[in-house]
């Protein structure tokens, strides 16, 4: 989920050749084929799993509006993420505060319980939504390093 999420931002910002490239400058192998469209659909697909696993794709020589636009992209995601993911969460406390019997309790304080409690009954969905955050905000404070340095803070 997360490598073709990243995948979509880098193919709309960088050209076939330009990301082809960069694939092979970061490790990325696939079985070259003399057809551009199936060497493409190799390489692409070969690209997702690269991300998929976590391991990094770094684009040196990205220019700051570039960055600037992939930041931009990666926080439309990360608002996305959170307006499906605040809500289910908030359920989640709501619930084992309800069905808890000390009910002066701050539902505020389940939120280790809610999480425990939406893996569960979740499974792989929920750490993946959980992951794809992280991995968010992750990559928008790696490119607003490169494109100020001096100004960053974490988030």
């Amino acid at each position: 989920m997360v490598g073709y999420q990243d995948f979509l931002i880098l193919s709309n910002i960088h050209d076939r050749e330009t990301l082809m490239e960069h694939a092979k400058v970061n490790g990325v192998k696939w079985e070259e084929d003399s057809h551009e469209g199936v060497n493409w659909m190799r390489a692409s697909g070969a690209l997702v799993r690269h991300l998929e696993n976590g391991k990094e794709f770094i684009t040196d020589g990205i220019d700051e509006e570039t960055a600037s636009q992939m930041i931009q992209l990666y926080e439309n995601l990360r608002e996305i993420h959170k307006k499906t993911m605040v809500p289910i969460l908030r359920s989640a406390m709501l619930k084992i505060h309800s069905d808890s019997p000390d009910k002066d309790a701050n539902p505020m304080d389940l939120i280790q319980e809610a999480h425990e409690h939406l893996y569960a009954n979740g499974g792989r969905i929920w750490a993946d939504k959980i992951y794809t955050l992280r991995h968010l905000n992750k990559q928008i404070q790696s490119l607003s390093e490169r494109v100020s340095p001096q100004d960053t803070e974490p988030q």
